[in-house]
Order: structure tokens, then sequence, then C-alpha cells
């Protein structure tokens, strides 16, 4: 297993040859009148930069994408419903507590029946089968294409003088004051509370959230240089994505390190959500088959995700969700997990 997604525009123009059957033309060009797609997608340039790669394979639909953390878009979509206003097609994104219970509300869209591509379709090509490609109880709403070892909480160990830390240990006295904290309303934080809170008990989760005085942020770059600085050396629920882009500004990440105790899997930002109701729902259906194509799940998590492609073609910090990458028959695609920058677990 691993993850991945988002291709180059000529590789999108030659798509399996279903993608070019009476029923796919019309979809395209359905979408093409439609001539637009709002989206909402990670925060983070690596994730927008790669997703705007779909108007480029179909310049005539305008491809407006804006960033958004779970905790932000969801009220900001509710208060914009509340006025009448249907604005968004899809949210790239990962499913959580929100999520569901305006699911549950009516507020969001089947996605099982726009999926069209057979290589999609196909139960061989999904750990799982195609039901395992859904997050719900439905096996509906909520599309989960990758699979990350998620569990989003690093120190840096040049900033610790040797000192030792545990997930466990997160509560110990010396840590107070020395932790930063992504938004808990949602997100990585939020569903690494929840894990936290069934593994060790509320009373952790409470002593966590409290006494060791965690500085809350929206702001993933401001995090990650608290992380970098040593102000607040350890950071609870920061999203892999940020790594690659402080590496991109010539960061350097060999000390930053994850807090060893539990080892945690989710489908992190790798998810599609559809409100009801959406103004392009042609653009939104093209969109989901291509996200979801072999050739787009190729490309994209290399891009998005920290580590390194080794010449055996394994990736890091993630697993493959689908079989659908080039491989051996019956295999999620060459090579083994490993990480870069970090002693095996």
């Amino acid at each position: 297993m691993r993850a991945f997604p988002i291709l180059a525009a000529a590789i999108l123009l030659a798509l399996p040859a279903a993608a070019q059957s009476p029923g796919w033309q019309a979809l395209v060009a359905a979408a093409n009148k439609e001539g637009a797609l709002t989206l909402s997608a990670p925060t983070g340039k690596v994730w927008r930069d790669q997703l705007l790669e779909f108007g480029k394979a179909y310049p005539a639909i305008r491809l407006d994408v804006s960033t958004f953390a779970s905790r932000d878009f969801w009220p900001r979509l509710v208060k914009e419903r509340e006025a009448g206003q249907y604005l968004w097609d899809l949210r790239v994104g990962g499913a959580d507590a929100p999520s569901y219970n305006l699911k549950n509300q009516g507020v969001l869209a089947p996605i099982r029946p726009l999926l069209m591509l057979p290589e999609i379709l196909d139960d061989k090509s999904w750990i799982g089968g195609l039901d395992g490609l859904f997050l719900d109880k439905e096996k509906t709403y909520f599309v989960a294409f990758a699979a990350y070892d998620s569990q989003s909480v690093y120190y840096n160990r040049a900033k610790l003088g040797g000192a030792e830390i545990s997930m466990k240990g997160l509560i110990d006295p010396q840590w107070s004051g020395k932790l930063s904290m992504a938004d808990p309303r949602a997100g990585a934080s939020l569903n690494t509370l929840s894990v936290l809170d069934k593994v060790y008990g509320d009373a952790f989760v409470e002593r966590l959230v409290t006494a060791q005085k965690p500085v809350i942020t929206k702001e993933p770059r401001q995090q990650m240089d608290w992380l970098a600085s040593g102000r607040y050396p350890v950071a609870f629920g920061l999203p892999s994505a940020t790594f690659v882009e402080y590496e991109q500004r010539g960061g350097k990440t060999e000390d930053f390190l994850k807090v060893p105790g539990l080892r945690l899997w989710s489908p992190g930002v790798g998810g599609i959500q559809v409100p009801s109701k959406g103004p392009h729902p042609a653009a939104t259906k093209l969109f989901i088959n291509w996200l979801l194509s072999r050739d787009t799940q190729a490309k994209l998590m290399p891009a998005v995700l920290r580590g390194e492609i080794s010449l055996d073609g394994s990736y890091g910090l993630a697993i493959q969700f689908s079989r659908l990458l080039p491989g051996p028959p019956g295999q999620a695609g060459p090579g083994k997990v490993r990480e870069r920058g970090r002693p095996s677990e």
C-alpha cells in the first residue's frame, strides 16, 4: 500500500479507452459548457499547485481553488447556505466529525454514483474492493484515496537537550508550555486527540489541552517555524505537507522526529466530499474521475508528501491505498515504504 495523486496534461489527454467513449466525451462537453469548478483544497501551496493541473488538462474549465482547513471550510459553507448561496462544488481534504454531522443532515451529496472510469469501478483496483475506497457506513459519501502514517506529533531533538519524549509522556510536567497545537476543533489535531482519548482516556486528553498549556494556531507554517526554532519544540497536529514546503524553502528536517508510542494511520487530507446542490455538477464528476484515475494517483503524492522516491520506486510517509499504481499484478506497487531521515520504529 501507498498513497498518490495528480497528473501532467499530456498524460491526461491519453486516458484509458473508456475515457474516449461517447459517455466520457459527453461528460467533458457538459463540463466544458459549465466552464467552471470551485473547490476547497488542503492548506499549502503544494496541494494547490498540484490540483491546478486539472485546469491544464481541461483549459475550458476555469478552476477556482481555495485552501481551507476543515474547521474553517464547513462553518463558512453552512453560513453561505443559510443565505441561499450554493457556491462550492467539492472539497479535497480529510473527513472528520463536522463532515459526518453534515452528511447526516443531508448537506453532502453521494460520490459513488459519480464514479465512471472502469479502472476506478473495478473492485480489484482497491484494497478492500470499491467499498474500501469509502469511509462512511453507506460506502457512498466519503472517498479516502490515501492512508498516511500520520500521528502528526513531532519534536525537535536538537532542542530537547537529550530529553526523551513519548506519546504517553506528553502530559509530563516538563513539557508544559513547550507544545504547539494545530486548532483542535477539526483536522489532524482533532483526529489525533480522538485516538489518544480512546487509548489513554478522557483525563489524559483533558490534561494535555489544559495543564500542558499548548499554544493553539491555525497556521501550519508558523507551527513549523516554532518547531525549528525551539520556541515550541513539540508540534501537535502538524500536517505532512508542511514539511514539504519547509524543505522547499531550504529548511533542514533531520532533527524533526515523530513522537514514539503510537502508530496511527489516517487518510489525512487524501479525501473527497461533495456538498449537495453544487453549481457545476458535470465539472465535479469530471474532476473526481480525473483525480482518482491511475495516472493522477501516480503523480500527486510524490509531490505533496514529505519523502523521496528511491530507485526501486518506494515512497516515504504514506502507504498506497489503491492498487491503481503501476506494478506487478495484485500488488500495491513496487518497492517498500520507508521514511527519509528517520530511524526505523
